[in-house]
C-alpha cells in the first residue's frame, strides 16, 4: 500500500534529436493507423514503452490529436464542492506553506488533480498559468487520459504512479509546448488514489529534477497525512472513554474511518452481535455510517440511525472531531429488552493472535545472532520469564512468536500487548480483568483481562517499560503468586501463561531513574536475549535485503545493483530491520524497471551510497584527508559532507563518552574532535552546529 513514486530509468527525451525522434513518431501515428505493439517495442530513443502504452489507450477513447482545449468539468460551486471533498488539501497547504517558491521553479506551476483528474488548484508563476489556461490547464478542467489523450496527470492515474511526459510525448499536439512532472497521492491508511501533484512548465525548462521535486511533495503529504491518522485514532480512543463512562449499560464501538472496529465495550445487544458476526458486510456498514456521520458534526449532538441490516433497532452515532473537523466516529448501541429480559453478554474472552513468525525468521549468519537463535532454543525449553532487549525494529516481537513456537505451548494462545499504547487508566483493567460494575463505565457482566486469555500459551509484554506504577507492582504481584485478581475483586484465579516482556530502553538507565522497579526488573529479567542493531552485523543485511525482496509484493522479478546493496552495508540503519524491509517494499512498489539503483533509493540512503563511493577514493576512510577543491563535483562532496556529519552526531548521541563514540567511528579521539571541528559540530550528548 502507498502512493506510487518514482523516477523514471528510462532516457526522458529532453533533447532536441530526442524529441524529434519523439515528434517523427507521433506524427507516424497521426498521419495513418501504426501497429503500437510495435512502437512500444521501439528503442528508447524513439519513444518510450510507458507512452507508446498511453498513446495506444488515447486511440481507443476516440481523443483526437487535434484537441485544442481539455474540457470543463467542474465550475462554481461545484468546483468549491470537490476542493472541500479533497480534505487532503488542508494536509498539502501545510507542506507548502514555507517552501512554496522552493517548490515552484521559474516557468512552473503546482497543479492539484483529484482522482477523477479534474484539476482542484494551480498556483506558480503568472505568466505559465496564463499560457496555460488557452488550452484549459486550470481549475475545474478535466485532464483524464481518457479525456485528452497522454499527459502527465492523467497518465499517472491511469498508470497509478509516477509518470514525467515531456513535448511530443503529449497525445495532443496543442500540448507539445509543454511537460508535466506528476506524482499520484494515496491515503496511507485506507491505501484509496486521492489525486495527483503535477510540476508543469515549458517544454525547454524541463528537467528530471521536476518529477523528483514533485515526488518529494506527495511523499511529505503522505507523512502528514498518516501523522493526521494517527491524532485521529487518539482523538476517537478519547471519545470512546467518555462514551463508556457515561453509557455503561449500553455497547459502544469506536469506529475509524475504514470501518474497522478499533474498540468495543462489549457490554451486551443482538444488534451489536449480529453486527460483528457480518463479517465484510458489516464493516461495509459500519463505514457507510462513519461517511455518513459527517453531517452529525454540523449539528453538534449525535443522530440516530437506522440501517436494514440492523433489523427493527437503530444505532446511536456519535460524531468525532479533529482540529475542528469530522474525523470518524464512535457507535452507542442501546441494550434492548423484551419479554425475555436484558439481553446481556457474557463476559468475552480475547481471542489470541496467531503466530507468524518463527525461528527461520531470524535469519543472519553474524555472531551475535547465532547466539540469539542459540539461546532462543533454550528459552523455548522452559517457562521462565523471558526479557528481550534492543533497540526498536530489531524484531523482538519477531524473537518473541518464535520461542512461544519452539516451546511446548506452540499450540496454546500467544496474546502480545503493546504496553505503550494502553491508555494510562484502563492499562489493570486491561491486563487482569474487571468485575462487573468495578468502575464508572466497566461491563456489568465483567471481563477477563489478557493474562487470562493467554491461559495456557504466552503473554508478551511489549514496551513494559511504559507501564504505568500501578500496573507495574499489579505485574509484580501476579509473577510472584502465579494468580490474578480482577479489578473489584478479592477472589483470586490462578493463571498459566508463560510471561516475555521486551523494552527498547536502557533498562538500567530505566530502572536507575525509577521509570522500571527494580524488583519488577529482576522478576522478568531471568532468562534475557539482547538483539543486535543491525549496524552491528552489516554480513547480514544482504541476505535480510534479499529475503525482503524476494517476499515483497509485487509483479516481476527485481534485483538490486551493486551501488544499491553498497548503499546497504555504508547505511547506518537507524530503524534496523524494519526499516530495512520498509526500503526494500518502497523501492519496489515504486521502481520503474526491474534493476534497483541508486535512483530507487530513499534520500537518506543516497547520501550512503555517495559516501560508499567517496569512501574508496579516501584513504584511511571518510576524510582522512582535506579535499582539494577540485576532488568531485560540489554536489557529491556536500552529499558525503552531510553523510559524514550525520554519522558523527549518531556515534555521539549513542555513546556516553567521546572516547566510546570514536571506537565506534573506528578513530582516535584527536581525530573524532579534528572531524567535528572540521564540519561545524560541537561534542556533546547532543551534538550540535556551531
Amino acid at each position: 500500500m502507498g502512493a506510487v513514486h518514482a523516477v523514471p530509468t528510462d532516457p526522458l527525451p529532453f533533447g532536441r534529436s530526442a524529441q524529434r525522434a519523439t515528434r517523427d513518431a507521433w506524427s507516424q501515428l497521426v498521419r495513418a493507423p501504426i501497429d503500437l505493439d510495435a512502437l512500444a517495442g521501439a528503442p528508447v530513443s524513439a519513444v518510450r514503452r510507458t507512452i507508446a502504452s498511453s498513446w495506444r489507450r488515447s486511440q481507443s477513447a476516440g481523443v483526437a490529436p487535434s484537441l485544442n482545449a481539455a474540457p470543463v468539468a467542474l465550475r462554481g460551486d461545484r468546483l468549491a464542492e470537490a476542493r472541500l471533498h479533497a480534505d487532503w488539501l488542508t494536509q498539502l497547504d501545510g507542506v507548502l506553506a514555507s517552501q512554496r517558491d522552493g517548490y515552484i521553479g521559474a516557468d512552473h506551476m503546482l497543479a492539484i488533480f483529484n482522482a477523477d483528474g479534474c484539476m482542484l488548484s494551480a498556483d506558480g508563476d503568472p505568466h505559465t498559468l496564463d499560457l496555460l489556461a488557452d488550452i484549459n490547464f486550470q481549475p475545474g478542467a478535466l485532464w483524464s487520459e481518457a479525456a485528452v489523450g497522454t499527459n502527465g496527470p492523467g497518465t499517472a492515474l491511469a498508470l497509478q504512479r509516477a509518470v514525467h511526459v515531456v513535448g511530443a510525448e503529449h497525445f495532443c499536439e496543442r500540448w507539445h509546448a509543454w511537460h508535466c512532472a506528476s506524482v499520484p497521492v494515496r491515503d496511507p491508511v485506507t491505501g484509496v488514489l486521492l489525486g495527483v501533484i503535477d510540476l508543469s512548465g515549458s517544454r525547454d525548462a524541463a528537467h528530471p529534477y521536476a518529477l523528483t521535486m514533485a515526488t518529494a511533495i506527495a511523499v511529505a503529504l503522505e507523512q502528514r497525512l498518516a501523522t493526521r491518522d494517527a491524532e485521529q485514532r487518539a482523538a476517537l480512543l478519547m471519545a470512546y472513554a467518555r462514551l463508556i463512562a457515561r453509557y455503561p449499560g449500553d455497547s459502544v464501538l469506536a469506529v475509524d474511518r475504514t470501518g474497522r472496529i478499533i474498540a468495543e465495550s462489549d457490554n451486551g445487544g443482538r444488534e451489536a452481535r449480529r453486527l460483528l458476526a457480518l463479517g465484510t458486510e458489516g464493516r461495509t456498514m459500519l463505514a457507510s455510517l462513519i461517511s455518513g456521520a459527517a453531517s452529525g458534526v454540523r449539528a453538534g449532538a449525535p443522530h440516530e440511525v437506522a440501517h436494514p441490516l440492523l433489523g427493527a433497532g437503530s444505532v446511536a452515532v456519535h460524531p468525532v472531531e479533529h482540529e475542528g473537523r469530522f474525523a470518524t466516529a464512535c457507535l452507542v448501541f442501546p441494550r434492548t429488552t423484551s419479554g425475555r429480559g436484558i439481553d446481556a453478554r457474557p463476559a468475552t474472552r480475547i481471542r489470541p493472535a496467531a503466530v507468524r513468525y518463527h525461528l527461520d525468521d531470524l535469519i543472519g549468519d553474524a555472531p551475535a545472532m547465532q547466539e540469539v537463535r542459540r539461546l532462543a532454543r533454550a528459552c523455548a525449553r522452559t517457562d521462565l520469564p523471558v526479557l528481550l532487549l534492543g533497540e526498536s525494529g530489531t524484531g523482538k516481537e519477531v524473537l518473541a512468536q518464535s520461542i512461544h513456537d519452539e516451546s511446548p505451548r506452540r499450540d496454546g494462545p500467544f496474546v502480545a500487548v503493546n504496553c505503550a499504547a494502553l491508555p494510562r487508566e484502563l492499562m489493570e483493567s486491561e491486563l487482569f480483568g474487571h468485575a462487573g460494575g468495578a468502575f464508572t463505565g466497566a461491563r456489568r457482566e465483567g471481563t477477563t483481562g489478557k493474562f487470562q486469555a493467554a491461559d495456557g500459551g504466552t503473554i508478551f509484554l511489549d514496551e513494559v517499560a511504559e507501564l504505568s506504577p500501578a500496573a507495574q507492582a499489579a505485574l509484580l504481584r501476579v509473577l510472584q503468586e502465579g494468580e490474578v485478581t480482577r479489578l473489584g475483586e478479592h477472589v483470586t484465579r490462578a493463571h498459566n501463561a508463560r510471561v516475555m516482556a521486551a523494552t527498547n530502553r536502557d533498562v538500567m538507565a530505566a530502572v536507575a531513574d525509577g521509570r522500571l522497579r527494580d524488583d519488577l526488573y529482576h522478576r522478568l529479567d531471568v532468562l534475557s536475549i539482547t538483539l543486535p542493531p543491525l549496524r552491528d552485523r552489516r554480513e547480514d543485511i544482504a541476505r535480510l535485503a534479499q529475503r525482503f525482496l524476494d517476499s515483497a509484493p509485487a509483479d516481476g522479478a527485481f534485483h538490486f545493483t551493486a551501488e544499491v546493496v553498497s548503499a546497504f552495508a555504508t547505511y547506518a540503519w537507524p530503524g534496523n530491520v524494519r526499516e530495512l524491509r520498509n526500503v526494500v517494499h518502497r523501492m519496489v512498489t515504486l521502481a520503474e524497471s526491474s534493476a534497483l539503483g541508486v535512483h530507487d533509493l530513499p534520500p537518506a540512503l543516497r547520501g550512503a551510497s555517495a559516501a560508499a563511493a567517496a569512501a574508496l577514493l579516501v584513504p584511511h576512510g571518510l576524510y582522512a584527508r582535506d579535499r582539494s577543491p577540485d576532488a568531485a563535483p560540489a554536489d557529491a562532496a556536500n552529499d558525503v559532507a552531510d553523510y559524514a556529519r550525520a554519522q558523527l552526531a549518531q556515534a555521539i548521541a549513542q555513546h556516553a563518552t567521546m572516547a566510546d563514540s570514536a571506537a565506534a567511528l573506528g578513530i582516535t579521539r584527536s581525530t573524532l574532535y579534528r572531524r567535528l571541528a572540521r564540519y561545524g559540530l560541537l561534542p556533546g550528548r547532543a551534538v550540535r552546529a556551531r
